[in-house]
């Protein structure tokens, strides 16, 4: 038996709680992994997992394995890491978290090209608009669009973050298009909100100080940047959009951009977007090749 191999199996197995769902991670059949985990528990001499026809659990000696496990596995995973930096060549697993629609429309089309620019790094993509803390899940990089908040992290800019408001051209067949925020009070606004937030919309007015803050209205509220996106393009109203989202369609002439002379404030365009990595992955090949492959085919998308 593979000691290590088995170590990790077991390691899948008592974060799943699932044979299957462990075997599907890890490329094996659930048959495979049961046997793998027989074999270490006989190896070891104890019951490391309660199984019943409905769940499987951990022992106390298993959750005590499991989290030895853990840091052991981790620290390895350290040493073989430092000792790759000395290769020329970017290798290992990579750990990647990224917004779930910037990740869909930006980061996912380019997979394949970095993986055949770099065919020994297998990585992990987690495509996810939940905050993602990179020691507890043992991630490499985030992508964090807005504020950065830890200072202990390292953090590089990837590009701008602007915002659009726009609409179809079919929606101002019969009516004038806004030319100030004030205007906006007699169009149908499309609001993507946050649950609890209120939706307030910040305008720089030309060749002044000032900021306008109006209250938009509309028949649409969403929580998702792309329901907003594909009502704009539907004709249904006006949205306020992420530039990279709305790029493709204002270039077609699918959408077109209202009031340019009266730019969006926001925080989110003040802090922008960037990776954010572990101050110890700072000389990592495989950290730096994808922020290197991935900030020149990005960040033109973003202006």
């Amino acid at each position: 038996m593979d000691m290590l191999s088995a170590m990790r199996i077991f390691q899948r197995v008592a974060s799943t709680l699932s044979f299957t769902d462990a075997g599907d991670s890890l490329g094996l059949s659930a048959s495979s992994v049961s046997r793998q985990m027989d074999a270490l528990e006989n190896q070891l001499g104890v019951k490391l997992l309660t199984r019943t026809t409905r769940k499987l659990s951990l022992t106390e000696a298993g959750a005590t394995y499991k989290e030895n496990l853990d840091t052991i596995l981790a620290e390895l995973d350290g040493i073989h890491e430092s000792i790759s930096s000395f290769s020329d060549e970017a290798q290992g697993r990579l750990k990647v978290s990224s917004p779930r629609m910037f990740g869909k429309r930006l980061v996912t089309p380019l997979i394949h090209d970095f993986l055949r620019a770099h065919p020994k790094v297998t990585l992990e993509l987690a495509i996810t608009d939940d905050y993602v803390d990179l020691v507890e899940t043992d991630t490499d990089i985030v992508i964090r669009i807005g504020e950065l908040g830890d200072s202990s992290l390292v953090s590089r800019p990837l590009g701008r973050y602007r915002r659009v408001l726009c609409c179809h051209p079919s929606y101002l067949v019969d009516r004038e298009a806004p030319r100030v925020p004030a205007d906006l009070a007699h169009f149908n606004c499309l609001r993507y909100r946050k649950s609890g937030e209120r939706v307030i919309w910040k305008f720089s007015c030309p060749g002044t100080d000032v900021v306008a803050e109006i209250t938009p209205q509309g028949n649409l509220i969403a929580n998702d940047v792309e329901a907003i996106y594909a009502a704009a393009l539907d004709g249904t109203g006006i949205g306020l959009l992420p530039y990279w989202l709305a790029r493709e369609a204002l270039l077609k002439g699918d959408l077109i951009e209202l009031m340019p002379d009266h730019p969006l404030q926001s925080s989110l365009q003040a802090t922008g977007i960037h990776f954010v990595y572990n101050v110890n992955r700072r000389q990592s090949r495989k950290v730096h090749a994808f922020m290197d492959f991935i900030i020149p085919r990005i960040a033109p998308l973003l202006v």
